[in-house]
């Protein structure tokens, strides 16, 4: 049930309110001014107390570890979706602190049997009073959440596209050390070629992705002996029945 406001509780509220005015001194107008950040990949100007800009640059950095974003347009793609989970989080937040205004300018004017009641009905008159309010939070939270659901999509779309291409040229660049190590094992040498004292390449570059010998051979490695556990396994690992001498061939690299 809620009671009419008295003339003499109304402008008490009014005074009260006068007291919520913000910071006054310049120790607190400093704690409470806003920052002007740049965002270093996208470049657009933000603007946000001191803790926000913490809180967010750590919320962003922590998200775009878990997207594993490569280069710069799947970054920029990845930052959208962090900043679009950030305005949801931030949309809820407003929902709870309207329910906690809400309750806080009706908590003299409501009378309940106990505390949980009177909190139960000051946050159903508020959402009644504010129904429109939560009525545009909630289409506000949608619209992001198609938001989303577009970058993540398209997202998962490049980077399978990536993976795919970065395996296909993964599979040339170890055809290619193979072919190197045959040809210094089996194919004679020119009559008249001279000996070559010039270091082997260090790296092999296919379609723009660039592999390191070093990790060419330690895929191939890993590949043959996971082979090998394999077989190892369709034996129970029976000494008696896996040929030894095969498995040999497992820890050859090329």
């Amino acid at each position: 049930m809620i009671r009419p406001i008295s003339p003499e509780q109304l402008l008490a509220n009014r005074t009260n309110a006068q007291k919520s005015t913000g910071p006054r001194t310049e120790e607190g107008k400093s704690n409470a001014r806003f920052n002007a950040r740049r965002h270093g990949l996208t470049g657009q100007f933000y603007c946000m107390s001191e803790s926000d800009e913490q809180a967010y640059q750590t919320f962003e950095t922590n998200l775009l570890t878990d997207l594993k974003p490569v280069g710069y347009y799947e970054t920029q793609i990845a930052i959208s979706i962090t900043q679009d989970q950030w305005r949801l989080n931030r949309s809820r937040a407003t929902e709870f602190n309207l329910y906690a205004r809400g309750h806080d300018q009706r908590a003299d004017s409501t009378d309940a049997p106990t505390a949980n009641m009177h909190a139960a009905s000051t946050m159903a008159d508020t959402c009644r009073d504010e129904n429109r309010v939560f009525a545009n939070i909630a289409l506000y939270e949608t619209r992001i959440h198609r938001m989303i659901a577009k970058n993540r999509n398209e997202l998962k779309e490049l980077q399978a596209e990536r993976k795919a291409a970065q395996a296909k040229a993964r599979e040339a660049a170890e055809s290619l050390l193979r072919f190197d190590n045959f040809i210094d094992e089996h194919a004679p040498a020119a009559p008249n070629e001279a000996p070559t004292d010039a270091p082997p390449e260090t790296a092999i570059e296919i379609d723009g992705f660039v592999f390191s010998r070093a990790e060419i051979v330690a895929g191939i490695q890993h590949a043959r002996r996971l082979k090998g556990a394999r077989e190892c396994a369709m034996y129970d690992w029976d000494p008696e029945a896996i040929d030894t001498d095969r498995l040999a061939d497992f820890r050859k690299v090329a």
